[in-house]
This record gives structure tokens, sequence and C-alpha cells, in this order.
């Protein structure tokens, strides 16, 4: 594959992932789900993170909880180097397209971290 074409999918992945994340916030007007922290990678992953600006820990863990329900995702707690971090894996195909964007939900508190 040249540069071109290269560059022509991931493009296309993007702007796949594109879809998904606005079909997201859409979702997350009428449904009253928590804003995230939306990143989108050069290969189309889309991320969507609880920050720890806005969020109390207990705030990012619901968060992710909420989002990872609304598409029917497993959360996985993990606990290291005095971190919690949660992480919703998923695959979704957007109206139109055939081809899943991967992507995910994540927050990470310091252990050490207060709720205020």
């Amino acid at each position: 594959m040249n540069r071109q074409e290269e560059d022509a999918t991931l493009r296309r992945w993007q702007r796949c992932s594109g879809k998904v994340l606005a079909e997201f916030l859409a979702d997350s007007e009428k449904r009253g789900l928590p804003p995230l922290l939306w990143t989108l990678s050069l290969t189309g992953h889309l991320t969507g993170e609880a920050d720890f600006i806005c969020y109390t820990p207990d705030e990012r863990r619901a968060a992710v909880l909420r989002w990872a329900e609304h598409v029917c995702s497993p959360v996985e707690v993990s606990h290291t180097d005095g971190r919690e971090e949660l992480v919703a894996g998923w695959q979704i195909v957007p109206r139109g397209e055939t081809a899943p964007v991967p992507g995910c939900f994540r927050a990470t508190s310091s252990l050490n971290e207060e709720n205020t």
C-alpha cells in the first residue's frame, strides 16, 4: 500500500469514529449521560475519559459505569501503583458503515484521592 492509500484508510477510520462520537454526543444529551473528554487516535480508536479535573473519584467511576451500561460493555477494574483504573472496551459499527470502530471508556484515580 502506498502513502496515499494509507492516508485514505486512516481518514476513513477517523470519519467512522467521528460518526460514533456524534451518536455518543446525541445520546449523552438525550439520556443525561455525563460529558467525557473524547480522544480520536490516528487509527480511529475513540476514547472517552472521565477526567480528574471535572470529576471526583466517585463521579469518575459512576461516569464510566453509566457509559459502559449504555453500550452493554463490561468494566474491568485494576489497582496498581496506588491507582484505580476502570476501562470498558467496546466495538460499535456506525450507521451506514460495515466495519466496527474500536474504543473504550476509562477513568483513573489515585487510591489516596479524596472525594471533595
